[in-house]
């Protein structure tokens, strides 16, 4: 088996239906071993022993016999419920040591880099956490630029290394330089991501700030399927119309660039996603030109409740609609992307756990900015997604540096691990944790538990997870 800590692995198709029947009919407690981790990923060795009838030294010899069959670490790690977890976030956070860099408070530079460039923003969505009355001066367009080109300048160039997203914090085009930037950082050889409302995305911006066309993955968040549920969410009532037709626009281009777009799934209005593909199909047949991909997500604000069975249910005969839709003419090479939760209501699972949560006493004191941080136009570098919201009550807590002509990203990260006594978390603090920022501390926290338990990760049934 190749080493886990490649790409190559990653990307590897071995058929996720082969298995080893001979071996599952003689050993059935390694093959309920097998399907506990393919479906749960975080499951700790105490709580595997715990659902075993065997003895703490029998777990490690099955661990061992595991992790030594080819077909069970793919198995693990492609067929479960719990593959998006494993190959989106589980797999890539271990790459290159980062967790073990954490764990043992050693440096490591990020892998993940968010540059929140937004100024300000011309929405107000109920689900956002931002102080809808701060705004950067105008001062920090080009404060911030330096910034930026300073970090990209820093950030050491890694094989299939994809490290940068822009994103909010505030909406990203309101950066003046926001075009300049993310040439800025294709022409050191980085792909550049960003994520934006797309209001700002007309041809008149683009032909000012063309070095948008130099992105690789270019994300739109859609808060609405028509111009009521919109106005709804944003309460900007020319949001919807004006969106739209920039995506119409913009897919007339016929750039190299993929086009995707993100939605939140949000309670009673589950039948919206269908009317979802009627928006893409209309946009699809007005630019003659195809959306490359959608990611579908549960609502993870801090106010929402979870999913019930019956809504779980419903997605499940919406997921079937979909597959007839992706049939059809203007939608047949459009790839959805399900996320961590609706995967398993995807895949028909019995089991359907909502999404992976903490609590705020899981929260874990110097976070994990060797895997992952994110900066604003002043340089302030944050440990998790949502406290990067300019002036977002008691998100200051969470910055664990500056960045600065005289002090670079790395003398941050390595004064905050060596000098900090990080942060001790308050019920609210929750609020600050983006749903990667929950799966990493669970991961994190997994780690600690199965090495304090006795039985660490390079002792337990995953290849994968040893570095």
């Amino acid at each position: 088996m190749k080493n886990p800590a490649s790409i190559g692995y990653l990307q590897e198709k071995i058929s996720s239906e082969y298995i080893d029947k001979e071996f599952i009919e003689k050993n059935p407690v390694e093959w309920k071993i097998i399907k506990l981790f393919a479906d749960s990923p975080f499951l700790t060795q105490a709580e595997v022993l715990s659902k075993l009838k065997i003895t703490k030294e029998e777990l490690k010899n099955k661990n061992k016999t595991i992790l030594n069959l080819d077909w069970a670490q793919n198995y693990i790690i492609n067929s479960g419920a719990g593959k998006k977890y494993w190959n989106n976030t589980v797999i890539p956070a271990i790459i290159n040591g980062k967790t073990d860099a954490v764990i043992n408070e050693e440096y490591e530079y990020p892998d993940r880099i968010g540059f929140c460039p937004g100024l300000s923003c011309q929405f107000f969505c109920t689900f956002c956490g931002r102080n809808y009355s701060a705004a950067y001066e105008k001062e920090f367009g080009d404060k911030g630029y330096e910034i930026f080109k300073q970090i990209i300048d820093e950030t050491p160039h890694k094989s299939n290394n994809n490290p940068y997203h822009i994103t909010g914090g505030l909406e990203p085009l309101t950066f003046p330089k926001i075009g300049d930037m993310i040439s800025y950082g294709a022409k050191k050889g980085f792909p550049m991501e960003m994520k934006t409302n797309g209001f700002q995305l007309s041809p008149t911006f683009l032909a000012k700030q063309q070095g948008i066309l130099d992105l690789s993955v270019l994300r739109i968040s859609l808060y609405g399927v028509n111009q009521e549920s919109t106005l709804q969410v944003t309460k900007n009532p020319a949001g919807f119309e004006i969106v739209k037709n920039n995506i119409i626009n913009f897919q007339k281009l016929k750039t190299k660039i993929k086009l995707g777009l993100n939605y939140v799934i949000l309670h009673n209005n589950l039948e919206d996603v269908l009317l979802l593909l009627d928006y893409i199909e209309d946009v699809n047949s007005k630019s003659d030109n195809q959306v490359n991909f959608l990611t579908l997500r549960e609502d993870f604000s801090p106010e929402a409740n979870d999913l019930s069975t019956n809504e779980r249910k419903r997605l499940s005969e919406i997921f079937n609609e979909i597959d007839e839709r992706l049939k059809t003419k203007n939608l047949d090479k459009l790839h959805i992307d399900y996320g961590y939760a609706l995967e398993s209501i995807k895949q028909k699972r019995k089991s359907l756990e909502p999404l992976k949560r903490i609590d705020y006493k899981d929260m874990r004191k110097k976070m994990f900015p060797q895997i992952s941080i994110m900066v604003d136009p002043k340089g302030d570098v944050y440990g998790y997604h949502e406290a990067t919201f300019l002036d977002k009550e008691g998100s200051e807590r969470y910055c664990i540096g500056q960045v600065s002509k005289d002090k670079s990203l790395q003398k941050v990260i390595e004064g905050f691990i060596k000098k900090s006594e990080g942060v001790e978390s308050l019920p609210l603090d929750i609020s600050y944790l983006d749903a990667y920022d929950h799966i990493i501390t669970i991961l994190l926290n997994q780690a600690d538990a199965d090495k304090k338990f006795g039985i660490p990760w390079s002792e337990g049934p995953i290849k994968a997870r040893i570095y």
